[in-house]
């Protein structure tokens, strides 16, 4: 019992920001790129004490995608793709995934473009031709 009762102060503490640090969601709300893609995952996975909820968790990869976060831009294309949180939409999982792996360091790129290139097959060229004219198009906010 006593081990139960630290794992969960443990997990508590860990849970909290330092002290005078704001928390995970006020720097997601403030429009830190970063906490939005970690809300975003939390979300997803149902971590850090929140319900798993895709929509969720779509919303907030959007903002963080938004602002250039390539994490979060593939992120989406993965729940366009499986419908999860969002209507099943290749044409956009593919936008979003040339934007990512446009924008992607070297060393992340080749998982980015084996997710662009296995939606890609299944598109017309027409669906093909449009994800990668919203992908040009596209500009961080």
């Amino acid at each position: 019992m006593r081990l139960l009762a630290f794992l969960l102060l443990t997990a508590l503490a860990a849970a909290q920001p330092p002290a005078g640090r704001p928390s995970l969601r006020e720097r997601a709300t403030a429009g830190d790129a970063e906490a939005q893609f970690t809300l975003g995952k939390n979300y997803e996975g149902g971590r850090s004490g929140l319900k798993k909820d895709y929509a969720e968790a779509a919303r907030w990869y959007r903002r963080s995608a938004d602002q250039g976060n390539v994490y979060a831009q593939a992120s989406l294309g993965i729940l366009y793709h499986s419908g999860k949180g969002l209507p099943h939409d290749d044409v956009q999982a593919e936008t979003w995934f040339i934007i990512s792996a446009d924008h992607s360091p070297q060393n992340d790129r080749d998982t980015i473009v084996e997710m662009r290139d296995s939606v890609a097959v299944h598109l017309t060229p027409q669906q093909l031709g449009e994800a990668q004219r919203l992908a040009r198009e596209w500009k961080p906010k």
